[in-house]
């Protein structure tokens, strides 16, 4: 499967054998120690971002780079995975529309479901700590706040899912809607108050979550609001340590994609020029320093969506 035939699908259009393919290969890059290097990447690039959220450098949150850093991520993913299966791709979850309890997405053969009630812990599925699922890289925020940017050693090694408990439901089509006809990529000051006022030029932030639009409920919105809702590990910078968090970045990047169809004749990232906080156009992405935003554009080099 070459690049322009590699489709990435709603998961609902998997097939029984698409899952078990999937979740066979994501258990052996867990195996392998392969995808603990994935939390790891995430964990620090996150924290960092935090800690600089109004000053400093941010690659992949708070940042114009949320899209293009969370691509490549998502990228090395597959790849990983299909060096064990060329035919696996990522599968997305349109977390818009399929919001029913009984949804594929949690059975007990694909992402299992909810955290039991108290601990959280998930106790389905092949990503359940009885199933095998062991967390090695698993961090608290320090002080109780996600937002610190400041972790410490989580000594529960089992993935936690608390759905609902700190927001109560997810994303409508029309939130996002809302939000995909924002004509300007992203706006100074390229973080988290970005397009917080009109004309609320900053499509990226409103995605990622940090603001709202007039009449929306208060954030979090959309990316963030997924965050939360699924919580547990997906709710800070622990999330990779549930498998979840790439179906749902999926998701994401394939927005990005319908975004760039909707506005063809504007710039498709922001800002041009290289600075000391936020990764410019043609700025190298740590930390593979392999492909530049300008490099990650166009998905369709690399692969396609389904629809």
């Amino acid at each position: 499967m070459n690049a322009a035939t590699r489709v990435r699908k709603n998961h609902l259009a998997l097939s029984d054998e698409d899952r078990r393919r999937f979740v066979r290969a994501v258990l052996e890059l867990k195996r392998t120690g392969v995808y603990d290097r994935f939390v790891a990447m995430h964990i620090r690039v996150n924290s960092m971002d935090l800690l600089d959220m109004n000053s400093g450098r941010r690659l992949g949150h708070l940042s114009p780079g949320l899209l293009a850093w969370h691509r490549q991520l998502l990228l090395e993913f597959e790849n990983a995975l299909r060096e064990l299966d060329p035919g696996v791709t990522v599968p997305y979850w349109d977390w818009t529309t399929d919001q029913a309890p009984d949804s594929p997405l949690w059975s007990g053969a694909f992402m299992g479901g909810d955290g039991r009630p108290g601990d959280g812990r998930v106790m389905t599925g092949p990503f359940a700590r009885d199933n095998g699922w062991v967390l090695n890289l698993s961090v608290v925020p320090v002080g109780g706040s996600f937002m610190s940017g400041t972790y410490t050693q989580d000594n529960r090694d089992f993935l936690v899912r608390q759905f609902g408990r700190r927001v109560p439901r997810l994303p409508t089509p029309e939130e996002l809607a809302d939000v995909l006809v924002l004509p300007v990529y992203d706006c100074p000051p390229w973080d988290g108050r970005s397009g917080s006022a009109a004309p609320f030029d900053s499509f990226r932030n409103h995605l990622e979550g940090w603001v709202a639009l007039p009449g929306q409920p208060r954030p979090p919105r959309l990316h963030n609001c997924v965050h939360a809702w699924v919580g547990g590990h997906m709710s800070y910078v622990g999330s990779v340590n549930d498998p979840l968090f790439f179906l749902h970045h999926c998701f994401l990047d394939r927005c990005w994609a319908i975004w760039q169809e909707q506005h063809p004749e504007v710039p498709h990232y922001l800002p041009l020029a290289d600075g000391l906080e936020v990764p410019g156009l043609h700025t190298l992405l740590d930390p593979w320093r392999t492909m530049t935003p300008a490099e990650l554009l166009d998905h369709r080099r690399f692969y396609r969506y389904d629809a």
